[in-house]
């Protein structure tokens, strides 16, 4: 009788079908061998995904999987015996004991079989491990006959016929890979001592056995290839900068104006640099979730199918709820199809993804999973849209990975931006080699003139009655303040007599951020902060913009006239001189003096001369903690990296990783018993509505005043919350009330 993998499919069934998806990967991927060292690597991938499954011959397994009560638990790990049978197979030690690692290690990793499972030192491990591997005698005749199959599918899925093993004739014969294998390989790790297999052999191998099982299980047995003729989507007529990104192979940076069509100019740039069958993966990077989501919905309807392009960032979970709970009454069908949704996004399937750049970093601190990652990375084409947006330390960090993945991982990258300081520039050029610069010459720079720059005197508070005169001649105003708390100030005193207003900043839960976000092309007064400074295709007629440094502005001042040239019209950004106290904890003081310095000799501000501007207020470069910032990633990194290794998943690198973030997510104490009800009712994804952004320190000063409640995982913050002001940290509220 067939043995069973799963309830309703035998082992031979998903292991053919993890063999469709590894035919599809090996054309994906084809100089995966040349980049690992190893002429032999889709051979011993194909080993690995034939024996991977074996274990589960194991009569305890079986019985198992026929339970129908599902009570019936085997409390052993199917991997430790289906590794066993690489000892029928015929090559070198370090070749044998790879693919038995990329069996054992399938579903966990090294260090928690070392905790649960090992056979050495542990006299009840391996006592363990023998009484399992006698469940496999009655049915290891079956299993000898799976090995028939070897010659006809290696035949049909790896393009030739294999017969480098032997039979085996007892369990006996099956190699302890655990003793024999994993442990001197950690040994190896923890002493620096590293092989082959602890490089990009080894990711590779344990990444696309993890790729090729996981689809066959959610019935995917293909990777999906990208669009055939992108310029059959934009068929208009093209820009220059467009036309010049169609023409250009390989890496290179591209600055062009806000609202210029640089989205359009970068996908037409990764159709020229894929390869024949369009299975290089195209990685679209943006530094906020609300331009991400935007991003996603429009790229679904522009390629009209909407399993091509991947949504991945730490809220995408409520974002594809709301947009599938329209069309779905069922929360359980929804929330199975969000999983679904989700797990193919993380995996190697869809050939588009929008993300943010920690979804790449993740990869390069050994997160559960980076094998898999890395895999997908290779050849791949990474657009990085808004360079500018990041900190000295993250810039630094992206610089890092983009090295390791030009220099190690034949990836290509296309660096946006409509102001790139020259000296970011040269860091990325002098890095990562890129030569190639595409930007709009000067004549065509001028005709995208839109903006007429006023320098007020003052700060903003002071001046809120010249904010109101053009509110009430009926223009459509976008006020952009640097701190969430002098934007809430700002808002309740515009807002009194503007109906159709709304505020935006990172402190509102979910389900009010996502209402705001909606109507932002609707509104007459717009309240933000940098929140609304990055890719959101919103279009005022005037900014009044609290003072920032110029590459901020000039993204502010892209929310206003943003196809001005099509109308030949002029639209003017007002800059106060004075911002809040509280500023120069978010912005450095010296560049935003030169910024508000320059721009006072600014009247007309010609496109031409942004550049200059932008590169005379940065000539130093990164200066003070910026610079500290910055060398201390150059100089730590690559020494970080290299203990990352495949097969073993190190929690000192994770956390380090989730360190990253200088937030808590909580719930305001008001909402506090929604928010159970909704857990309780086991609706998730309306729980997360609830949940807000915080920084550490706003946290930990909330937590000093036992403002901080913990129940079960969940923060919850005693704050003061409106649904159209956000979190109020500065003014208490009685929770009862």
């Amino acid at each position: 009788m067939a043995l069973l993998a799963k309830p309703d499919e035998t082992i031979l069934e998903h292991t053919e079908n993890a063999l469709k998806v590894f035919k599809s990967i090996k054309e994906a991927y084809e100089n995966v061998p040349e980049l690992c060292g190893v002429e032999n690597f889709w051979e011993h991938l194909f080993y690995s995904i034939f024996f991977h499954d074996f274990g589960k011959g194991a009569t305890g397994f079986q019985e198992m999987l026929k339970d129908d009560t599902h009570k019936l638990r085997w409390k052993y790990r199917h991997e430790m015996l289906s590794a066993g049978f690489v000892s029928a197979l015929n090559y070198d030690n370090l070749y044998k004991r790879a693919i038995g690692i990329a069996i054992i290690t399938h579903h966990k990793d090294i260090n928690k079989l070392r905790e649960r499972y090992n056979t050495f030192p542990s006299p009840n491990g391996k006592k363990l491990y023998q009484k399992k591997l006698l469940e496999l005698e009655p049915n290891f005749e079956e299993l000898l006959n799976y090995f028939k199959l070897i010659e006809k599918w290696s035949k049909e899925y790896l393009g030739y016929k294999l017969d480098n093993y032997n039979l085996i004739s007892s369990v006996n014969e099956l190699e302890d890979v655990y003793k024999d294998s994993v442990l001197p390989y950690y040994l190896e790790w923890e002493d620096d001592e590293y092989s082959t297999l602890h490089g990009k052999y080894g990711i590779f191998l344990k990444g696309f056995v993890n790729a090729c099982d996981h689809l066959a299980s959610g019935s995917k047995y293909e990777i999906l290839e990208g669009i055939k003729g992108m310029r059959s989507i934009f068929n208009f007529e093209l820009r220059k900068v467009q036309q010049e990104a169609l023409n250009t192979h390989g890496s290179a940076f591209l600055t062009s104006p806000t609202g210029s069509g640089k989205t359009e100019a970068s996908l037409l740039w990764s159709d020229t640099n894929q390869n024949s069958t369009k299975s290089k993966r195209v990685f679209y990077l943006l530094p906020y979730t609300a331009s991400i989501n935007a991003m996603y919905k429009r790229l679904q309807k522009d390629f009209g199918n909407k399993d091509l392009v991947g949504l991945l960032h730490g809220k995408a979970s409520y974002f594809l709820y709301k947009a599938l709970s329209d069309d779905m009454d069922n929360y359980d069908i929804t929330k199975s199809k969000i999983r679904e949704i989700k797990g193919l996004s993380k995996k190697i399937y869809r050939p588009y993804k929008i993300l943010t750049p920690f979804q790449i970093l993740k990869a390069f601190f050994g997160t559960k999973g980076f094998e898999m990652q890395l895999s997908e990375m290779t050849n791949g084409l990474f657009i990085l849209d808004e360079i500018h947006a990041y900190d000295a330390h993250t810039t630094s960090l992206i610089l890092e990975i983009l090295k390791i993945l030009k220099n190690n991982y034949n990836a290509e990258m296309l660096i946006m931006s409509a102001t790139l300081p020259t000296f970011i520039k040269n860091l990325f050029k002098d890095n990562l080699g890129i030569s190639t610069e595409i930007k709009m010459d000067k004549d065509e720079l001028e005709k995208f003139t839109r903006h007429e720059v006023n320098v007020i005197h003052g700060n903003i508070l002071d001046n809120l009655g010249t904010i109101k005169d053009d509110l009430n001649e009926g223009k459509r105003v976008l006020v952009v303040c640097n701190t969430v708390l002098r934007a809430q100030e700002v808002f309740e005193e515009l807002s009194e007599d503007i109906e159709n207003s709304a505020l935006l900043h990172s402190r509102f839960m979910l389900k009010d951020r996502e209402k705001i976000e909606k109507s932002l092309d609707k509104l007459d007064l717009l309240v933000g902060t940098q929140a609304i400074e990055v890719s959101l295709d919103i279009d005022y007629d005037m900014l009044y913009s609290e003072p920032a440094p110029i590459d901020a502005l000039i993204q502010r001042f892209g929310r206003v006239n943003r196809k001005g040239w099509n109308k030949d019209r002029i639209a003017p950004v007002n800059i106060f001189s004075e911002g809040s106290k509280k500023d120069k904890y978010i912005y450095n003081p010296k560049i935003v003096q030169k910024t508000v310095k320059s721009l006072e000799n600014v009247d007309i501000l010609k496109e031409d001369i942004i550049q200059k501007l932008v590169d005379d207020i940065y000539a130093d470069g990164y200066a003070g903690k910026d610079k500290e910032d910055f060398d201390r990633v150059q100089n730590h990194f690559e020494s970080f990296n290299r203990q990352i290794v495949p097969f073993i998943n190190d929690s000192e690198s994770e956390m380090e990783f989730y360190s990253l973030f200088q937030s808590y997510e909580v719930v305001p104490f008001k909402y506090k018993l929604d928010y159970l009800d909704e857990i309780d009712e086991k609706r998730y994804f309306e729980a997360m509505s609830y949940f807000l952004s915080i920084s550490i320190g706003q946290f930990k000063k909330l937590e000093k005043e036992n403002n901080v409640e913990l129940d079960g995982k969940t923060y919850f913050v005693d704050a003061k919350y409106d649904n159209r002001l956000g979190l109020m940290l500065e003014v208490e509220e009685d929770p009862f009330i």
